[in-house]
């Protein structure tokens, strides 16, 4: 743990002198590429070329409606993708590690999409009716995954926190007989501390963003420079349309990228709750608090996010046959809980937007956090609207 510790300590300050070399990215800048709607090269301009071929949004405010939440019922592109996958971590080989439901003329889309909503024991279900597959079957090992688009709100403050105190706190749960753990990768040579993503596979927002880009719209960086997006070696006409209209250019430099982690690390986090409240102790009783815990910033303050930004064990469940980065198929980073009421109001809550209401979210827990879902179902109803209010910020 301590050569970790260091080496992830050597990583965080080359950045910090990086940026400070680099001077401040502009923001109003950021904002307008976060809102841009990108179209195909050739364009007139050219700033907004570089869509495709193969895509699934024009914008990033197309799936994080006013950088909050995606719509769950918005359908695929407008807050919804498919994720793609297996149980050691690797990608589809045809069609990558996300199903593009969009396409340039002259290019099949990859799959049409319905999300079909269910109930199964008094809990909404979500799952994926895919057709018109253009790239022949998925990999028999393949699964396929609904998730949302996150809440970009606080993105600053999770990024801040840390290392050292990430690593603390897994080591406190590990004394206290927890399993969670921080998600360790190797990233373009390096090991860092992955803490964006539902399973924490980014480990800052610059390489968030960069994923998003080329998987979502389209566009490559310098992190991922190929010019066909996600396009596989078995998709040769998205990479030749790609190489044709576009040539080798990078799409989004870094001095663009840049901008939009600037953007993004503008935005206010949501408000912090009250530790005062009668829900906080309900909250800390049941032990929803062991993972959903404090963390602090850099100055010591309570950030007030409610995760450790580990990976833990939600059980069967909510395993979906998908390994990430660091992250078995059925580990989870632990999610913020400062959001929830604006989750809720654009359709529901985890990582796919199953869940109408906070009980229902935590019905769906098992692992790890099946003793604390036992004792949040023997609450009476006045301790769970008191924890209601808690979690809602009320």
């Amino acid at each position: 743990m301590n050569g970790v510790l260091a080496a992830l300590a050597i990583v965080a300050a080359l950045s910090a002198v990086s940026t400070a070399v680099a001077g401040a990215p502009d923001i109003a800048a950021g904002k307008a590429l976060f809102e841009r709607q990108w179209v195909a090269a050739p364009s007139p301009t050219h700033d907004d070329e570089g869509l495709g071929p193969l895509y699934d949004a024009r914008s990033c405010d197309a799936c994080h409606t006013g950088t909050g939440p995606g719509v769950v019922a918005g359908g695929i592109g407008a807050g919804l993708l498919v994720r793609l996958g297996n149980s050691t971590g690797g990608a589809d080989p045809v069609y990558g590690a996300q199903l593009q439901t969009k396409a340039l003329p002259g290019i099949a889309p990859e799959a049409a999409v319905a999300i079909v909503w269910g109930i199964h024991d008094g809990r909404r279900t979500a799952s994926l009716h895919i057709s018109s597959l253009g790239y022949g079957a998925l990999d028999s090992h393949s699964y396929a995954a609904l998730r949302r688009a996150p809440s970009l709100a606080g993105a600053a403050a999770l990024a801040a926190v840390g290392d050292a105190e990430i690593l603390a706190g897994a080591a406190r749960e590990h004394r206290a007989g927890m399993a969670g753990h921080a998600a360790i990768l190797t990233d373009e040579g390096q090991t860092r501390l992955g803490r964006f993503g539902w399973k924490a596979a980014n480990p800052d927002l610059a390489a968030q963003i960069a994923v998003a880009l080329q998987r979502d719209i389209g566009l490559s960086s310098a992190r991922y420079p190929a010019p066909w997006g996600e396009c596989t070696n078995a998709q040769a006409a998205c990479r030749e349309l790609a190489l044709r209209s576009e040539g080798a250019k990078i799409e989004v430099p870094d001095s663009l990228r840049d901008e939009l982690v600037a953007y993004v690390a503008s935005l206010p986090a949501p408000v912090a709750p009250d530790e005062r409240a009668p829900g906080a102790a309900i909250f800390s009783h049941i032990g929803c608090g062991d993972c959903h815990a404090a963390l602090h910033a850099p100055d010591g303050h309570d950030i007030g996010a409610l995760t450790d930004l580990l990976l833990h064990d939600l059980g069967p469940q909510l395993d979906d046959g998908i390994a990430e980065g660091a992250a078995k198929a059925s580990e989870w980073r632990t999610a913020p809980l400062w959001n929830l009421a604006d989750e809720l109001a654009a359709g529901g809550l985890l990582h796919d937007g199953r869940a109408r209401s906070i009980a229902e979210a935590v019905r769906w827990h098992g692992g790890e956090a099946s003793p604390a879902r036992r004792r949040f179902e023997a609450l009476g109803a006045p301790e769970r609207l008191a924890l209601e209010r808690f979690l809602l910020r009320k």
